[in-house]
């Protein structure tokens, strides 16, 4: 190569190296482009077409960069209108884009950029679903631990009254006669006290935020013992209980009454779910997390019941929210708090008329883990 220079003429040869050098800076700037960690994306403003990608946004997008080319976001629509509309040269959103393998939440990153004399939009993204799913949860244990502590004052105003009325009801009910429309009455008011009563002291253990104490257990064991104790909700009901629950699953660090009683709270959910006859499934498993830094011990609770509607699927660990005539509206809101507390996750999913299953997944802490926080 160093000879074909040579016998280029002078006047050429300054030429040639200009060009080589282009062409390294080029190699240089789009090996920066390729091996980004962010997505980053050329869109056509009007068109919102991809004119341009790197492997990271096609791997974020969930699609090949030959299918990614020349495609397009229509979420992105909303980034053009914030650029022109904004004063400041670069805007930052949030997008919910649907992707092959789910919806993913997007922070990107957009700015106007001028190229060949064409004004296209340079966008950089990063997936921030597990952030945001990380900030949903926060929000929620605030706003529980602020109902907790609201919650707890009004059920111990109400007490006193409540006893004070239940007491007056017991006496009217002995001078009363037997028979007739005014006992009738009467027991109607006590059953509504008793159920009142339920609520509150509901709602006081709602407010005792106790930390879990743990210890190394079994799940399996825990599930087994729930099931003996959840057996009067069963026998209400023609419930085939089936178990197929993993062998030699890792024992984990968990407070063993406080996940018990989310699995009594579950098992009675899915036993009120069903009509009059039908099935719980309940399976143990184990499953890498999200990121791959660890493991789950998982706890699927399925049921044969009349499922949740979609609209309601988001309200359920909302406190106080229930469809049941004799419900506190506490019980799934304290099991997530339970669960958010062992540092693990609560997921369900519901088809209407056909039934739920409940995830409860506890992590296993290995002993690289125990030995760092040590």
């Amino acid at each position: 190569m160093e000879n074909f220079v040579n016998t280029i003429p002078a006047h050429n040869v300054e030429t040639v190296l200009r060009i080589r050098q282009l062409e390294k800076q080029l190699a240089w700037y789009r090996s920066f482009f390729e091996n980004a960690a962010d997505a980053v994306l050329v869109v056509q403003p009007d068109t919102w077409c991809i004119l341009d990608a790197n492997p990271r946004a096609a791997a974020l997008l969930g699609i090949t960069h030959h299918d990614l080319i020349g495609s397009t976001i229509p979420p992105f629509r909303r980034i053009f209108k914030l650029l022109t509309k904004s004063a400041s040269p670069t805007v930052l959103s949030e997008l919910s884009v649907d992707t092959p393998a789910g919806n993913v939440m997007m922070e990107v990153s957009a700015r106007f950029v001028t190229y060949d004399n064409q004004e296209l939009i340079q966008a950089i993204a990063r997936d921030v679903s597990e952030q945001r799913a990380l900030t949903d949860k926060l929000v929620q244990a605030d706003k529980l631990v602020l109902l907790g502590q609201l919650s707890a004052g009004v059920a111990h105003e109400i007490r006193n009254p409540l006893a004070a009325i239940n007491l007056n009801l017991q006496m009217l009910q002995r001078k009363t006669a037997p028979e007739g429309a005014p006992q009738n009455y009467i027991t109607a008011a006590l059953q509504g006290v008793e159920r009142i009563s339920r609520i509150v002291e509901a709602t006081l253990n709602f407010s005792r935020s106790a930390p879990p104490v743990t210890r190394k257990e079994q799940i399996n064991t825990i599930i087994i013992n729930s099931l003996d104790l959840s057996a009067p909700s069963l026998k209400r009901k023609t419930v085939s209980v089936t178990l197929d629950l993993a062998e030699q699953l890792p024992t984990i660090q968990i407070d063993a009454s406080q996940i018990q009683q989310v699995f009594i709270n579950m098992i009675t959910n899915a036993a009120d779910a069903i009509k009059a006859k039908g099935k719980i499934e309940i399976s143990t498993y184990e499953e890498p997390t999200a990121r791959g830094d660890g493991s789950y011990v998982v706890a699927a609770i399925r049921d044969s019941g009349v499922g949740i509607q979609p609209d309601d699927l988001s309200k359920i660990f909302n406190p106080f929210f229930t469809k049941k005539s004799d419900g506190t509206g506490l019980g799934l809101p304290i099991s997530q708090r339970i669960i958010h507390q062992h540092n693990g996750a609560i997921e369900v999913e519901s088809i209407p008329n056909e039934g739920t299953t409940f995830y409860i997944k506890l992590p296993v802490v290995s002993t690289d883990s125990r030995r760092k926080a040590l």
